[in-house]
């Protein structure tokens, strides 16, 4: 049997280890912290329990559902999607009755269609085009690319404040690709009234019943293992870690699967036996972002920065920067997304997430909530979907792709997502031999087939 070690217990590296230990590979995962899940974590706080990292999937989230269901994880919650863009005279929502900005925006919002048909047509030239040009170019105004383009896409997309540099084919995806959209365009409000959404079930039992289906299958699960060298020989691949006792081990294996971030790949590759040129080439154009997120329960913090409604309870809220309108902040009514995250006292749960913090630190709000209410704060590294990642990252990952005994899987191969991530093991899984587990699934199989073709260059065998 192929022997593989995956490197790190995310979602791309479950999912790998999933379809490699159902083939009967001889797979190991190594995950440096306690759990697996990766960014999506489940925490308590505050004598509740919410899930962080990732909040929901879209009804295009096929393989992600497809994994679930596999593995006996509980059915996903369903949720209609209620957003609250901005405030005062900026403010809009998607849903209700229309706001003044809808009304002065709506020859730009019936204008959008064709713009998006037109980006569409000519994907091959926009792909280097970034979304604040293509939306200059059409005729579109600064307060339409500001409030809606730019904060809808940096929440949906997680592209935070790169927003503006995205390439416009993400944002024509967005809306147009029936496979692969995450909510309708409407010619009148913009946004689609409440696009359905799934909640997540709790992390921590989704992980562990998925890491419990790769040990049933014969795989192995190793937590608490930092690896701190992979060595590259032309017969095998030794991947050195520190186990839980501190002690060093080693993996001699036929392939290994980097599904941690490339920062991560790179040290470890650095301190074995290096990289390749392409290698390099790909690290030296993903760039990353630290972003922070609070956890709290202040109403109060919520009430003056969002416009927060009493009666129809928004899930997510956007606020943009006045002295800069395309960059933004954000937070998530936790507790009327995840069934199970309400506070001690019956108090909401919220999370507000505060983005780049190298350049934007200066503007964030953070300072203003109240630290008796904060239950939590975590940092994050993020990759930016900047032009540059969509021009000379993503077209190159296919060069280096199961060439010295080496695959890459995470969702910084292509865009941030649960899904992108999920299929990006699959598919990494199935270059190392493992049949797709979820061929019946058209719509699973159409994003597989998809992102096979852009980041590895392969057709799926029939």
């Amino acid at each position: 049997a192929m022997r593989v070690v995956v490197v790190g217990g995310g979602a791309a590296g479950c999912a790998a280890s999933f379809a490699l230990a159902r083939a009967g590979a001889d797979v190991e995962t190594l995950e440096r912290g306690d759990a697996l899940g990766g960014v999506a974590t489940s925490e308590v706080v505050g004598g509740t329990t919410i899930n962080d990292g990732v909040q929901g999937g879209a009804t295009s989230y096929a393989n992600a559902r497809a994994i679930m269901e596999a593995c006996g994880t509980e059915t996903p919650h369903w949720v209609d999607v209620r957003v609250s863009f901005g405030r005062g005279e900026a403010h809009w929502r998607n849903h209700g009755e229309a706001t003044a900005l809808t009304r002065a925006l709506r020859d730009d919002i019936a204008r959008f269609e064709k713009t998006l048909k037109r980006i569409k047509r000519f994907e091959a030239l926009y792909a280097f085009v970034s979304v604040e040009r293509a939306l200059r170019w059409h005729g579109h105004s600064k307060a339409f690319r500001d409030r809606m383009v730019y904060a809808t896409t940096a929440l949906f997309f997680g592209t935070g404040n790169c927003t503006r540099k995205v390439s416009s084919i993400v944002l024509a995806r967005v809306f147009n690709d029936d496979r692969l959209r995450l909510y309708d365009y409407d010619p009148v409000r913009f946004m689609s009234e409440a696009p359905k959404m799934f909640a997540f079930p709790k992390f921590s039992e989704m992980y562990r019943r998925i890491g419990e289906d790769i040990t049933s299958h014969g795989g192995r699960v190793t937590l608490n293992a930092r690896v701190v060298k992979v060595e590259r020989e032309k017969k095998c691949v030794r991947v050195h870690f520190e186990n839980a006792e501190g002690a060093i081990e080693v993996r001699e294996c036929d392939r290994v699967i980097f599904a941690c971030n490339t920062e991560q790949s790179k040290a470890m590759l650095d301190a074995g036996t290096g990289t390749s040129m392409m290698e390099r080439h790909i690290f030296n154009n993903i760039e990353y972002f630290d972003d922070v997120s609070v956890t709290h329960s202040d109403e109060a913090y919520m009430k003056k920065h969002y416009e927060v409604a009493e009666d129809v309870r928004d899930m997510y809220f956007i606020k943009s920067y006045d002295d800069d309108p395309s960059l933004c902040e954000m937070s998530f009514d936790l507790t009327a997304y995840q069934p199970f995250a309400k506070g001690a006292n019956g108090e909401r749960v919220y999370q507000s997430i505060f983005l780049n913090a190298a350049k934007d630190k200066s503007r964030w709000t953070r300072d203003e909530i109240d630290p008796n209410r904060v239950l939590l704060v975590k940092w994050w590294r993020q990759f930016g979907h900047t032009v540059r990642h969509f021009t000379r990252a993503v077209p190159f990952w296919r060069f280096v792709q199961n060439k010295r005994r080496t695959l890459y899987a995470g969702s910084y191969t292509l865009v941030n997502t649960h899904e992108i991530a999920i299929i990006s093991g699959l598919v990494a899984a199935y270059r190392c031999g493992a049949p797709y587990p979820f061929a019946d699934d058209v719509a699973a199989s159409f994003q597989f087939d998809l992102y096979a073709s852009i980041i590895h260059g392969v057709k799926r065998r029939r």
